[in-house]
């Protein structure tokens, strides 16, 4: 807004009123001038300076963009929760307040595979950017698949390395054509198994039980070949299932185990890490086109320095829950190291089988991060 004619009909006489301002000390003469005219004019003042103001934000809105995760049911301190709450402060921090991140408490209805469909569609309600596990993100870049593998992952320096480096670049790069971009690794964790009918010792004793997994096909070949009968169920049916025995046991994260009150229907835990389950924060990719380069480049940033905030949260509290569900009457068993070398060599013919039908280039950069790590 400027100062017309019509608010200011002497220029010269504003003039004189920034002058008198100035020289008030000097002049005292000015202020019987000046204090009359600046309660006519210093209301004029103030609408220019909010004039101003609201053109300024009218030209750079603050852009709200929505991220949820696959799961409703999360508490506020769950570590991808925290998680969320860390990404959204690092972009408005690193947009100086031009993107705002709101999280979202519930998730898309539906099945992993309904959601991943409804954020690549960009469907009304859906958000700008979701936690997907990597599971779930091989219904739309089969590639992913891999990474569900028994013993694919030994420990967290080789989770680290393998989603930080080559490997996991190039299956973020995987989901180019499919609607969706992959920003940046997180963490569920690895997997354990639980048992109503006495602590895994040996890889013999999973022999013959009936075994709850996951509905996808890797998660069924390694149960079969590790000698158990595997029973395809989700998560929302698992308690019931393991209280009436319908199922002998399980496998999941600690921290899953101890939100699922699973100790009340378990009696021990068998420390195997055989599987471990990252986490991939995507975006719809036409939002992500509709941003400018610098807005992009925050979003990643972020997205990565608050996955790898995750991923620690994730762990300590992996531990605390492991303290938390011994005091819940869950009995620990850790099994020697011969006997996870039995469960891998049993797991085998499933890397070997998974793995042979892809192109050799993910084989050779998982075995490179792998070798760097060993």
């Amino acid at each position: 807004m400027t100062i017309s004619k019509h608010h200011i009909k002497n220029r010269s006489m504003l003039e004189t009123i920034f002058k008198c301002a100035a020289d008030m000390a000097r002049h005292v003469s000015c202020r019987t001038f000046i204090e009359p005219l600046a309660r006519l004019v210093l209301p004029l003042l103030g609408v220019v300076v909010m004039g101003t103001g609201t053109t300024a934000a009218a030209q750079s809105p603050v852009r709200q963009l929505d991220i949820a995760d696959y799961r409703g049911y999360l508490a506020e301190d769950h570590p991808v929760r925290q998680g969320m709450r860390k990404f959204a402060q690092l972009v408005d921090a690193g947009s100086a307040g031009n993107l705002h991140v709101n999280l979202r408490a519930g998730a898309l209805p539906g099945t992993p595979a309904k959601q991943i469909a409804a954020l690549q569609a960009g469907k009304t309600g859906a958000p700008a950017l979701m936690l997907v596990a990597s599971t779930g993100l091989s219904v739309v870049a089969k590639e992913f698949e891999l990474l569900d593998l028994p013993f694919l992952v030994r420990d967290e320096q080789q989770a680290d390395a393998l989603l930080d480096g080559a490997f996991g670049n190039a299956l973020l790069a995987r989901m180019a054509p499919t609607g969706l971009v992959g920003l940046a690794w997180w963490e569920n964790g690895f997997r354990q198994i639980t048992t109503s009918s006495g602590p895994i010792r040996r890889a013999e004793d999973l022999h013959g039980l009936n075994f709850r997994v996951i509905g996808e096909p890797v998660f069924v070949d390694t149960a079969r070949v590790m000698g158990t009968n595997p029973v395809p169920l989700p998560f929302n049916e698992l308690y019931e299932a393991l209280k009436s025995r319908r199922v002998d046991a399980q496998d999941n994260f600690t921290s899953q185990i101890l939100a699922g009150r699973l100790y009340e229907v378990q009696s021990s835990l068998s420390l195997t890490n055989h599987s471990y389950s990252p986490l991939v924060l995507v975006a719809n990719a036409a939002f992500w086109k509709s941003l400018s380069t610098a807005q992009q480049r925050v979003l990643q940033t972020a997205a990565i320095e608050a996955g790898h905030f995750q991923r620690q949260v994730v762990r300590y509290e992996a531990r605390a829950a492991l303290v938390a569900l011994a005091q819940h009457g869950l009995a620990i068993n850790q099994l020697d190291e011969s006997e996870l070398k039995k469960l891998n060599d049993l797991t085998e013919s499933v890397r070997e089988q998974y793995f042979g039908r892809y192109k050799g280039d993910l084989r050779q950069l998982y075995q490179a991060e792998i070798g760097r790590v060993q």
